[in-house]
């Protein structure tokens, strides 16, 4: 499992840790690179936080006019993030740590001197900003039936990534979506974009998706993890953060309000933002789950 610091780590810090200074911590940016990999319009930004001096990279997407595209979705990206949190520990996230942010436009000008507020009433340029992870690289095939016979530990990794996947609905699998350590000995496997799930209308209907179980198993500790929760818990998934402008025109994070529209998961006001899953997202992760459920306990999957 990835430790802090660590040379061979593949998060520089706790996924707790990466998400508070991510989300709250004032930074600097100091570099700017293409992100690559076919991830549309992303950047690698170097960031260092004064507070404590961490310096780290992140993968940076700015959302569209409004908040939200098809295949540009902050909140679908913490959403992710968040499912992962109802059966998994943070040494087994498949999903990097990601917040929603806003950067002013004048430390966004490194980024693009051109740039404008992308929601009504701020001075900044909103986006998802997630951790960079290192010492990986993309797998030639991400699942690998033979290693998941033979190596238990891979086949814990990637049948938890099938299970989020399968939960969150995700049908945007191409390879590079997914990252693998370099350390032959370091079976965990990455899932970097997730902007395609919770039951979007568009995606590429012409390959298969992880949105079904392929796995030949599921981890039992996930399986009764996921029995404990709740409708009550799965009903917070409808609100995953708020930002609100400062008196600079800032977005920053703000103790989250009640639900401003079930129906609506990228929910804006002038000066204001709050993310979410919607009402019709939640009921699917809930039949997904009570599906996934009975075929278990009818014997149409196991468990290890």
């Amino acid at each position: 499992m990835a430790r802090p610091f660590d040379p061979n780590a593949n998060l520089p810090a706790t996924p707790a840790r990466l998400v508070d200074r991510l989300r709250s911590y004032d930074f600097v940016i100091k570099s700017v690179d293409a992100a690559g990999g076919g991830v549309m319009g992303a950047k690698k930004l170097g960031l260092v936080f004064p507070k404590d001096g961490l310096e780290i990279d992140v993968k940076w997407k700015a959302a569209p006019p409004g908040g939200e595209g098809w295949n540009n979705s902050p909140r679908r990206e913490i959403g992710a993030y968040a499912v992962q949190e109802l059966f998994l520990d943070p040494d087994d996230y498949p999903v990097p740590p990601v917040v929603a942010r806003g950067i002013p436009l004048d430390a966004y000008a490194v980024v693009d001197e051109a740039a404008t507020p992308n929601i009504e009433g701020t001075r900044c340029v909103f986006g998802g900003m997630a951790a960079w992870l290192e010492n990986v690289a993309q797998p030639e095939n991400a699942f690998d039936p033979e290693r998941f016979s033979a190596d238990r530990r891979y086949a814990f990794h990637f049948a938890n990534l099938n299970l989020l996947a399968y939960l969150i609905a995700h049908r945007d699998a191409r390879s590079n979506n997914f990252l693998m350590p370099k350390d032959p000995s370091n079976p965990r496997v990455f899932s970097i974009d997730n902007g395609i799930a919770f039951g979007g209308v568009f995606y590429n209907f012409v390959t298969w998706h992880f949105d079904e179980i392929r796995t030949a198993g599921l981890p039992k500790p996930s399986i009764d993890r996921l029995r404990r929760v709740s409708r009550e818990t799965l009903s917070g998934l409808g609100v995953l953060g708020e930002l609100r402008a400062d008196s600079a025109g800032v977005l920053s994070a703000v103790t989250p309000g009640e639900n401003l529209d079930p129906k609506v998961g990228t929910r804006v006001a002038p000066g204001r933002i709050q993310l979410g899953l919607t009402t019709a997202e939640i009921d699917g992760i809930a039949t997904r789950l009570q599906e996934l459920l009975a075929r278990i306990d009818a014997g149409e999957l196991g468990v290890f």
